[in-house]
């Protein structure tokens, strides 16, 4: 999740071409394969909230969005807080 990941990188290396991956990978998931990676990146970004005080833009750049805003952005639309929102609330329910 550190890194950036292109579905062509990904089709390179199982061997497919980018379209035929892409289109595939939504066809059996209903989900299109950047939707699921930024997904997998959110998800790892709550734990990080959750189990670390590293700050937002560390947090954005270790999981190599391209800007703080929009990774909160993307956090925002997967739960309708941003980070910083959900970090609080999470520690203020552990109390």
């Amino acid at each position: 999740m550190d890194q950036k990941l292109h579905a062509r990188d990904l089709a390179r290396l199982v061997g497919y071409t980018e379209y035929y991956l892409t289109g595939k990978y939504r066809k059996e998931t209903g989900v299109s394969l950047s939707s699921y990676i930024r997904n997998a990146k959110i998800a790892r970004a709550r734990i990080l909230l959750e189990t670390t005080s590293l700050p937002v833009s560390e947090i954005s750049e270790s999981l190599s969005f391209n800007t703080p805003n929009y990774f909160i952005q993307c956090f925002r639309e997967s739960g309708d807080v941003t980070p910083a929102q959900y970090r609080k609330r999470i520690r203020t329910q552990a109390r």
